[in-house]
């Protein structure tokens, strides 16, 4: 009996982690190879992996922002970020001696929260407090991931993030929708909202960082757990 529920144990464990662990295995300096496994991986990474801790992050909850930049002080509480499952993978460059990662990715972003603003956005004040809704269309991300190579609990090699930057771009639409802006005077409301939506590539670009930072970060400690689990000979050719 004992040795039915040993082996029924060590079943569902196996199974568990090949959910998660890529079917295939590339050369690390074969781009087309990695950019197709991260493909693979990328919507069952998203919608989380209970056995990796990794929770899912589509919709991913965020946790409050704030900042003050180019004479904007903002904040967004409860916000939630959707459309990270339908990330699609452009290019994977790995890169082994310098041991860096580049990772070129777009998704349709969705993002919703409660907003605070008060200042200025390029040349118009804004004051609100009330409803964001954003859509962000082809939202474009390049990110530089440097790591180093580390033996895991199971004796094997891993790799383990140290720091990532990034660059941005919102390559076909943006729009945005504020609700209560300038304590809900109609006129002035809109005129910011069709101010912000026939500028919204230039918002976006000078404005977005901080927000987009803030989900990146997110992404990165869960790619952190996952690497932690799955070890490089799982899907690297050595």
């Amino acid at each position: 009996m004992v040795f039915k529920v040993a082996c029924f144990l060590f079943l569902v464990l196996g199974l568990a982690q090949s959910a998660f662990i890529p079917g295939s295995k590339c050369k690390l300096e074969d781009e087309s190879c990695f950019t197709k496994l991260f493909q693979e991986i990328t919507p069952v990474f998203m919608g989380g992996i209970p056995e990796a801790g990794i929770e899912s992050m589509d919709p991913m909850e965020l946790e409050k922002l704030s900042f003050e930049l180019a004479g904007l002080q903002f904040t967004l509480a409860d916000g939630r970020l959707k459309g990270l499952k339908n990330t699609t993978v452009d290019n994977v460059k790995w890169a082994e001696k310098k041991k860096t990662l580049t990772i070129d990715f777009h998704l349709d972003a969705h993002v919703k929260g409660h907003y605070t603003a008060d200042g200025k956005i390029l040349i118009l004040p804004i004051t609100g407090d009330g409803i964001m809704k954003l859509r962000l269309k082809h939202l474009a991300i390049k990110a530089h991931i440097d790591y180093e190579t580390v033996k895991g609990d199971d004796g094997k090699d891993h790799i383990k993030l140290k720091k990532y930057k990034f660059e941005f771009d919102v390559k076909d639409s943006g729009h945005y929708h504020l609700t209560n802006l300038f304590n809900g005077n109609k006129q002035l409301s809109e005129t910011m909202l069709n101010f912000l939506n026939e500028n919204w590539q230039q918002i976006a670009l000078e404005f977005g960082r901080p927000l987009i930072d803030l989900a990146v970060n997110n992404v990165f400690k869960n790619m952190n757990k996952y690497y932690a689990k799955v070890a490089l000979e799982d899907y690297a050719l050595l």
